[in-house]
Formats: structure tokens, C-alpha cells, sequence
């Protein structure tokens, strides 16, 4: 799936910038500041639940909004209750803040973590009921005898969600003779194994060049691919299948193309909500970006001279009008793209953590105390780098928000 060829953000976004600059100037504290924009996000919201198909059931994905608070928004904006976890502490947390939720497990966890998760539940006063409120999502017979043992030995019966292979070949079941095998486990042992659907991730579709196969072509194979999964459980194991046999797909590169049409019921998404830079898709090209980071200069040189020859820093002047001067920023080195143009890093100087360089060119009218913004690459690792999130609305600090802890 192709990126779009122009930049999301132009020279006439730069006012909005310098606003947010003069907001966290006068309201911020002098560090670097995670923001998500709560107006751009509600027009994100707005654009998934436009024409969203009936009887689609929307879960979102935690570790793309890592923070209870910015869930806890989301949720109530959308009407959703439903979540897919990847993470075994926001498991536990999600889990004891949501008790009436639905949390769909969405990548094979090692027994140790299943272990590990109703040890800590036994510990926490919550009304959350694991055994009708959890899919543990299982991708081998060798795993799904694992999850077995435990429910025996635990005496805990477990939810089972076996995870598809549909095209995106990440591992999960894909062939019909392993779903077989697995499948019939379950029948056998209808006191510890519940069979609650599947997952067929589909994050491949349009990720090739469209002479190779269109978009739309990768994403009616992966469909038959997961009807057929379907059919055979209907016609061979319809004794495990109810009304209420989850078929989960999406997720944020191919949602839109889900909204229009799905053999699914239940559709998971997170990152587009935000819109990190790796989302910028053609299919997403109506959402906008709404997560950013906001990082003060520290320090401010009319010119650019690095610790080497100096003819090295002239031809780079020469070579690139954006190393005509020098900033040194607080904090540094993230997944994450500057979004001023005239702006770039220093190929030569390596990346900091502490004090990052940035260069750009004359016209840039930055000074010790401004601020310089990158976009996320994504927000899954990002969001957790900074402790709190900054939720802005009408390009003023409304809320400060904790993320979510991995601590368990």
C-alpha cells in the first residue's frame, strides 16, 4: 500500500504550529510533550463512523492509544466496549478499568503470560469475567494443548480465538487439516475449551505494487480465504458455532475497505484515530494527523559546525540549504519525522536521546525556548516514551493524561 506522494502538512499549516508553540511556551513544562489533538481526533472518529455497516461490531485496538483516559474518550465517542489487547500489562489494567468490556487477545501469548495474568486477577477486586469476557487467541495445536493443560490444571475454562493466516503469512492456522485438528480438541473438551471465533489479520492488503496485484484483488483473496475457514467450521463443527462467533478483521490500513464490504462482524482499529506517518495511506487520506510531539530548543547556532574539518560543514551548506544553522533540542532520537520541511537532522552528527540536533535553513525562525514538532511514526512505542499525553482542543492544553503503565 502505497504512501501518498504529497506531504500531509504544507507551508500554509505552519500557523497552526505557531500557535501550539506559543500555547505550550506559555503552558507547558519545558520538556519534551507528547499532544494529541482532540478536535482533529473527532474528526478521525466522525470519518470511521461514517457509513460504518450494521450489525459490525467496532473493537479497539489498546496498544495503538496506550492511555485509559484517551480510551476511556474514544470509547464513550464511539459507543464501543470491545477491545483487542497485545500487551499483558495493559491486559491487566484494561481489564480492571473496563470490568464490562470485551477483550480479544490479539497475538498468541506464551503460556507463562496466561499464567501470570490470572495469578494477578486473583489478586484484584473486579466484577470482569474472564471466562465469558476474554478470547485468548491461539495459533498452533501445540499451543492450544498448552492453553488446555492450564484450564485443567487451573480449573479455569478458557475462551479459544484461533488466529488465521489470510494472507499475511505471520504464522496462525492455514490450512484446513490444523484447523481440523484443532478444532476437534475443543469439541473433545467442552468443560475447558470454548471455541469463540477467529482472527484473520490482513494488514498485507495493497502493501504490493499494484502491477504485482491491486489493491483491491489481495483483499478479495484474503475474504475467501477467511470465508472459506468459515464455511469448513460451519459444515464440519457447527455444533461450535452460535450466534454470537466472532469473525474479527481490519485493522487500521484496511478498515475503510472492511466499511464498504466484510464477511466479518467485528473490526478492529486504533492507529488511524491518531494517524501516525505511517499511516498515511491512500486508503486513510481522510483522516488527519492528531498525535505529535512538541520538543523545546535548548540551544540556537546561526550556523552549523560539526566536530570535524570544517570544510565537511561548508559543502553540507552547499549541498543543502537546511544546514545553514543549528538547533539542539530536549530529548531526541524518536520514531518520528519533523514535520517543518526546512528542517532536517544531521546525517553526520548521530542521533541523542538527550540533546538532538537539528538543522535547518536561514528562513527558519526558531530561539532557544520555541518549539520543534514531529509526527509519530507510529504510536504504539512512542506514546509510552513520554509518560503523560497532552490533549489539546482548539490548540490549547485541555488535559493531562497518564499512559498506560507496563508495570504488572
Amino acid at each position: 500500500m502505497n504512501k501518498l506522494s504529497t506531504p500531509v502538512f504544507k507551508r500554509q499549516d505552519i500557523q497552526y504550529f505557531e500557535q501550539l508553540n506559543q500555547t505550550l511556551i506559555n503552558e507547558g513544562h519545558g520538556m519534551p510533550h507528547l499532544l494529541v489533538d482532540l478536535d482533529r481526533l473527532d474528526h478521525n472518529l466522525n470519518q470511521l463512523k461514517d457509513q460504518w455497516p450494521e450489525n459490525i461490531d467496532f473493537r479497539l485496538v489498546v496498544k495503538s492509544l496506550p492511555c485509559i483516559e484517551l480510551i476511556r474518550y474514544i470509547t464513550s465517542q464511539l459507543g464501543t466496549s470491545k477491545f483487542m489487547a497485545f500487551h499483558l500489562p495493559f491486559l491487566c489494567q484494561i481489564s480492571h478499568e473496563f470490568p464490562d468490556s470485551d477483550i480479544l487477545i490479539g497475538k498468541p501469548f506464551p503460556i507463562a503470560a496466561v499464567e501470570h495474568f490470572y495469578n494477578h486477577m486473583a489478586l484484584e477486586a473486579s466484577s470482569f469475567d474472564s471466562e465469558t469476557q476474554l478470547h485468548w487467541l491461539v495459533d498452533t495445536p501445540q499451543r492450544l494443548t498448552q492453553y488446555l493443560n492450564f484450564a485443567q490444571k487451573s480449573g479455569m475454562p478458557l475462551s479459544i480465538n484461533i488466529e488465521l493466516d489470510i494472507g499475511l503469512h505471520r504464522g496462525g492456522v492455514d490450512k484446513e487439516t490444523t484447523l481440523d485438528v484443532m478444532l476437534t480438541a475443543i469439541r473433545n473438551h467442552p468443560k475447558w475449551l470454548k471455541f469463540s471465533g477467529f482472527m484473520g489479520y490482513d494488514a498485507h492488503v495493497g502493501k504490493l505494487p499494484a502491477w504485482m496485484e491491486s489493491t483491491a484483488q489481495s483483499y478479495q483473496t484474503s475474504q475467501e480465504k477467511y470465508q472459506a475457514f468459515i464455511d469448513y467450521t460451519k459444515r464440519y463443527f457447527s455444533d461450535l458455532v452460535t450466534e454470537d462467533t466472532l469473525y474479527n478483521g481490519a485493522g487500521s490500513p484496511t478498515i475503510e475497505l472492511h466499511k464498504k464490504n466484510t464477511m466479518c462482524n467485528d473490526l478492529s482499529a486504533g492507529s488511524a484515530l491518531v494517524k501516525p506517518s505511517h499511516f498515511d495511506l491512500p486508503l486513510l487520506s481522510g483522516y488527519q494527523p492528531a498525535s505529535f510531539i512538541a520538543s523545546p530548543v535548548i540551544k540556537q547556532l546561526d550556523r552549523m559546525k560539526l566536530p570535524a574539518p570544517d570544510w565537511i560543514s561548508r559543502l553540507l551548506q552547499r549541498f543543502d540549504h537546511r544546514f545553514q544553522q543549528t538547533f539542539f533540542v530536549y530529548g531526541g532520537d524518536w520514531k518520528a519525522d519533523l514535520i517543518d520541511q526546512r528542517l532536517r537532522k544531521n546525517p553526520l552528527y548521530g542521533s541523542s536521546a538527550n540533546q538532538e540536533i537539528i538543522n535547518g535553513s536561514k528562513q527558519v525562525k526558531l530561539a532557544p525556548d520555541d518549539h520543534i514538532f514531529w509526527r509519530p511514526q507510529q504510536s504504539e512505542a512512542v506514546f509510552l516514551q513520554f509518560g503523560d499525553i497532552y490533549a489539546i482542543r482548539n490548540k490549547k492544553l485541555k488535559h493531562r493524561w497518564q499512559a498506560l503503565s507496563q508495570d504488572f
